[in-house]
C-alpha cells in the first residue's frame, strides 16, 4: 500500500508546486474525483473477474475520471495478485505483469497526456490498451499466468484524492490465461453448475493436468475450496474484507506464491482426476441449508503459472 501510495504523492508534489489556488482560502472544492465508465460505455474494462483468454495478448483499459476543479493525475496500477503481496519471484523467463501508467498533462507517454485543467479524461482507445505480447509488451520474457488486480486512483488540482476507504478508487481482479499454463476441466457440468444432493458426497468429474504447451511445467500445488458465493479475490475494500465462509478446504503440494500453504504430496504431477482426488476423506459433502456455492480451483505449475477456475454448485 505504501508503495501505491508513493506514485500519488509524487504527483501531489507536482500538482501542488504548479498550482497556487490550495492557498486561496476561497478554495472550498474538498471532493475527490470521480471514476466512472467510459463514454458511452456500460462498464469498466476490465470487468472485475474477467479473463483473458489463453489466445489473447492484452487487455483494454476503459473508464473515465470527471472533476470540476481539474483533473492533477491518474494512476493505472496493475500488479499481480497471486500470493497476498509477498511478491515471490521467479528464477526462469516468466514475468509477473507489473504496470504503472500516470496519464497527466505532462506524461511521457503521448498517449496518457491531457490538457492541464480538464475536468474530464475518458480512457478509451487501443494506445491505452496494456499488453504482453508484441512490441507494445509491458514484459520481457513470458507473462505469467494468473490473477491480477487493476487499480484507478485520481487526484485533483487541490489535493483531493481517491481512496479505498470510500470505494473511490476502481478495484477489480482479471484473469490471465495463458496455454502453457495448468489446464483445469470439469466435464459434468448441468447449464453451467455443478449438481449435489446435500448431505452426499459431490461429484466432480474432470481433471487437473500439465499443459501440452513447450513451456508447460509439472503442476506444484493444488488448493480446492467450497465456498460461499462471494468475491474470492482480495480486495482493499473496507465491505468486501468480510471473509468467505469455507465448507471444504484441501491441499496438496507446497505453494509457491502464497507462504505456509501445504498438503500432502501430489499423487501425480502431470495429471489428476476430481474422481480420484475427492474420494474418501477427501470427498466433499455439500451442507444443508444451502442453495448455491462456490467450487474454487486453484493450481501452480512449477514455473509459478496460476491456473484458477471457480465452478458454481447448485444443491438440492
Amino acid at each position: 500500500m505504501k508503495k501505491y501510495l508513493s506514485y500519488l504523492a509524487l504527483g501531489l508534489a507536482v500538482v501542488h508546486a504548479s498550482c497556487t489556488d490550495n492557498d486561496d482560502p476561497a478554495v472550498v472544492d474538498r471532493d475527490a474525483p470521480v471514476i466512472a465508465f467510459a463514454e458511452g460505455r456500460d462498464g469498466f474494462r476490465p470487468a472485475n473477474n474477467e479473463v483473458r483468454r489463453g489466445t489473447t495478448d492484452h487487455m483494454h483499459v476503459r473508464f473515465s475520471v470527471t472533476d470540476a476543479s481539474g483533473i492533477g493525475q491518474v494512476l493505472v496500477d496493475v500488479h499481480n495478485s497471486f500470493d497476498g503481496h509477498t511478491h515471490a519471484r521467479m528464477l526462469n523467463n516468466f514475468e509477473a505483469l507489473n504496470v504503472k501508467d500516470i496519464y497527466s498533462p505532462d506524461a511521457g507517454n503521448p498517449a496518457f497526456r491531457f490538457p492541464q485543467g480538464a475536468t474530464f479524461l475518458n480512457v478509451d482507445n487501443s494506445t491505452t490498451d496494456i499488453y504482453w505480447e508484441g512490441p507494445t509488451s509491458r514484459v520481457e520474457g513470458n507473462v505469467l499466468a494468473g490473477p491480477y488486480d487493476i487499480i484507478v486512483s485520481a487526484v485533483d488540482i487541490h489535493g483531493n484524492q481517491t481512496g479505498f476507504a470510500d470505494d473511490s478508487n476502481y478495484l477489480a481482479t482479471f484473469f490471465i490465461e495463458r496455454a502453457y499454463a495448468p489446464v483445469v476441466e470439469v466435464t459434468n457440468l448441468e447449464d453451467g453448475e455443478i449438481e449435489g444432493e446435500a448431505g452426499e458426497a459431490l461429484e466432480v468429474i474432470g481433471s487437473i493436468a500439465k499443459g501440452t504447451h513447450s513451456l508447460s511445467s509439472e503442476i506444484k500445488f493444488v488448493w480446492i475450496r467450497l465456498a460461499e458465493e462471494h468475491d474470492h479475490n482480495h480486495s482493499h475494500s473496507a465491505m468486501a474484507r468480510v471473509k468467505d465462509e469455507v465448507f471444504y478446504e484441501r491441499m496438496w503440494g507446497a505453494s509457491t506464491w502464497r507462504q505456509g500453504m501445504t498438503g500432502p504430496a501430489l499423487p501425480n504431477t502431470d495429471e489428476l482426476r476430481f474422481e480420484d482426488i475427492l474420494q474418501g476423506e477427501n470427498a466433499i459433502i455439500l451442507p444443508s441449508g444451502e442453495d448455491h456455492l462456490d467450487l474454487i480451483v486453484w493450481v501452480e505449475d512449477i514455473n509459478g503459472n496460476v491456473t484458477q477456475k471457480t465452478y458454481e454448485v447448485h444443491i438440492d
